[in-house]
């Protein structure tokens, strides 16, 4: 420690000493009677200033005798009233400084901050989890189609999906249309939009419900509603091929074009596929099928994309829809084969 340092803080520590020795002789009848008690009592510390005491201390815990020795003999020639208490604070340093370590012994030891994480810190994370905002994601599809069956030809098709998709729940939508026109006269005019929204109650299985509304006159309705919920599950979920199955009770509504409105209680079972066969190659199957007393309808899409630049893909997809109680004049089976272009956001 350097001499002008020490000096310096004996300095300080010396008229901190004389006030406190004479408020000391001011309380007591005399100076020699309150010495006498203090010493009795083993209080003659008090003498110390606490910042000499801190000297002193710093000084012995070195470990270095030279530097003790120094720090001790400048501080009883600044102090040569308190040498008592200077070599008592100096003879009681081993068993101070055998108490301090036992009592850190007895401390519960404690991970690093890092890894001892407070009780509080899991559920706020868990909370964060929550309250993030949902990931969106979807697709826009524009092309051309040929269709068989109740209305052959060419024509336009337009399509849009999109999936809001939070930590444990999503609502998927999907909107499609194909028009045709053969000289001047609409041949074909289809629509479809439909929307799920699930809950996903472990890592496979969900709950989901299902919403869809269809238009398709050359078919022979106007309308036809449909709503069903169900359960569902995911039989693989990896990287290169997933599988959706889902099943459960629908109600459908149907307006005919040349008949009264029906209103059934049907069933309803789906699958959906996705197989990565190659970088930028997918294929992609999707197949339902609503059966009630009076029919069925069976529906399947079959999608090859292929990626072209960023988030552009190429789609040639076919499409089978087959009523096995198709209105009067209609036919049960119609085609429809796809050449669209994808963008996916």
């Amino acid at each position: 420690m350097p001499a002008r340092l020490l000096v310096a803080a004996l300095t300080m520590a010396v008229p901190a000493l004389s006030a406190e020795a004479a408020a000391a002789a001011a309380a007591t009848s005399s100076a020699a009677q309150a010495s006498a008690t203090l010493e009795a009592a083993g209080s003659i510390q008090a003498y110390l200033p606490p910042s000499v005491a801190l000297i002193i201390d710093t000084a012995l815990g070195s470990n270095d005798p030279a530097q003790v020795d120094a720090v001790v003999r400048t501080v009883k020639s600044a102090l040569q009233q308190a040498v008592a208490a200077i070599e008592q604070r100096v003879a009681s340093w081993p068993t101070r400084q055998s108490t301090t370590v036992l009592a850190a012994a007895d401390l519960p030891t404690l991970p690093a901050r890092a890894q001892a994480p407070s009780p509080a810190q899991p559920q706020a994370q868990s909370a964060l989890a929550r309250t993030a905002l949902p990931k969106i994601t979807g697709e826009g599809e524009a092309g051309a189609f040929r269709n068989t069956g109740n209305a052959p030809g060419i024509g336009l098709v337009g399509g849009f999906k999109m999936l809001v998709e939070g930590r444990d729940w999503r609502i998927g939508t999907n909107v499609r249309a194909d028009y045709q026109e053969t000289s001047g006269v609409v041949t074909r005019e289809q629509y479809r939009f439909s929307a799920e929204p699930n809950y996903k109650f472990d890592e496979r299985g969900y709950l989901f419900g299902l919403g869809q509304y269809e238009e398709d006159r050359f078919q022979g309705f106007d309308a036809r509603y449909s709503l069903s919920g169900g359960l569902g599950y995911k039989v693989l979920n990896g990287d290169v091929a997933k599988i959706n199955v889902k099943a459960g009770p629908a109600w459908r509504v149907t307006e005919p074009v040349k008949a009264v409105r029906e209103s059934v209680i049907a069933g309803l079972a789906s699958l959906e596929a996705k197989v990565v066969l190659a970088p930028g190659l997918q294929y992609s199957q999707d197949a339902s099928i609503y059966s009630d007393a009076t029919g069925s309808t069976f529906y399947t899409l079959a999608a090859l994309d292929s990626k072209l630049i960023g988030k552009l893909k190429a789609r040639l997809s076919y499409m089978v829809q087959h009523e096995t109680a198709p209105e009067l004049g209609r036919l049960g089976t119609d085609t429809t084969s796809r050449l669209t272009l994808v963008y996916g956001f």
